[in-house]
């Protein structure tokens, strides 16, 4: 059993340890993760949603400002201010 310092805080752990016992880092994934891979990541899916949030999101603004642009140009042509 060799002795490691953990990425995350620095204190020396075993190599056999799956996560250090003062930070919580996890070392190595356990039999229950079934080693996750990145795109089990919440890092991965939470910036996609958000992606795919502004995509979805971004026509319908665009349209309302094109809409509030012509209202406006509308109101100043027919009242003749």
């Amino acid at each position: 059993m060799a002795l490691i310092s953990c990425p995350e805080c620095g204190h020396t752990i075993s190599t056999k340890a799956q996560a250090c016992p003062s930070c919580g880092y996890v070392l190595k994934p356990s039999e229950q993760d079934g080693g996750r891979g990145p795109l089990q990541s919440p890092h991965v899916w939470s910036t996609a949603l958000g992606v795919l949030g502004a995509w979805l999101v971004t026509p319908w603004i665009a349209r309302l400002i094109v809409a509030l642009a012509v209202c406006v140009l509308g109101y100043f042509m027919f009242t003749g201010k």
